[in-house]
């Protein structure tokens, strides 16, 4: 089925077009535009979002992976100061060096194959940007919003939750796309954390210990400590390093709070 332009989807790109202006006229108020603002979108595709931004910001840069939807984006922006296109993967592009300043705002309806990737590698960036707004999978914003004890929480919230603030705005319905995904989506805004709470080696430490410990989620904080090879521990020492943050050495790894796991990593490191 054909998207906006006259453009066949590819289903080796995951792409699916948003036909409804109300919704991209939404989506884009997410971010809050204003005319000082440098903002990158990624996956402009036929240009959906792109034509609620464009003179509403100060400059807007394209990421577009497609070789014919990226020349047509600059074929069709050429005469523009304030647009540029970049033709490449946002995976491999550097997020703050596209941004070129220190205060940037991300926007994007992406591929679902790549949400978890392309959100890590986002917020990855330094300085991060001021807000991110992306229509993600449902079952993906529910993860990366969800709260401890909800069977939705896991290491992709800890992961975000720890450097973001993470608000669902509203959901989208599959029939607002062609061709028509097989579920429905959320926008999500991303606001990461000013000043950021920890250092690069901080945070890697916290996603080291919510990946080893969701992987065995379903057995006590004890035993992940005991059975994870890069900590080593016995059953008693992992007793006493939780009993002495006050954690119950019982717990499944669902029920801590990103704070818990903060404290945790950090007891962690200062052991070795």
């Amino acid at each position: 089925m054909n998207g906006a332009l006259g453009h066949r989807a590819k289903k080796s790109l995951s792409q699916h077009f948003l036909i409804d202006p109300n919704l991209q006229k939404k989506i884009v108020e997410g971010i809050e535009p204003e005319a000082s603002d440098r903002v990158l979108e990624i996956g402009p595709g036929t240009g959906a979002l792109t034509s609620h931004l464009i003179g509403r910001v100060g400059h807007l840069t394209l990421i577009e992976k497609d070789d014919e939807l990226a020349t047509r984006l600059r074929e069709q922006h050429a005469d523009r100061d304030d647009v540029d296109v970049v033709h490449g993967d946002a995976l491999e592009l550097s997020i703050a060096e596209l941004a070129g300043c220190e205060s940037y705002k991300v926007i994007g309806n992406i591929p679902y194959a790549i949400t978890t990737p392309l959100v890590f590698h986002i917020l990855a960036a330094r300085p991060r940007p001021q807000v991110i707004v992306l229509m993600v999978q449902k079952e993906v914003a529910d993860r990366m919003a969800a709260a401890p004890g909800n069977k939705d929480y896991g290491a992709l919230t800890v992961g975000v939750q720890l450097v973001a603030r993470v608000e669902r705005l509203f959901k989208v319905s599959r029939q607002v796309f062609r061709p028509r995904p097989d579920v429905d989506s959320v926008v999500i805004r991303l606001t990461p954390l000013t000043p950021p709470p920890l250092n690069p080696d901080e945070e890697e430490a916290v996603r080291d210990l919510t990946r080893a410990a969701f992987s065995r989620r379903r057995k006590q904080l004890q035993k992940v400590l005991r059975q994870a090879p890069e900590y080593g521990l016995s059953n008693e020492e992992a007793g006493e390093l939780l009993g002495s943050l006050g954690i119950e050495p019982a717990k499944r790894p669902d029920a801590l709070a990103v704070g818990d796991y903060i404290r945790l990593a950090t007891a962690l490191r200062e052991r070795n």
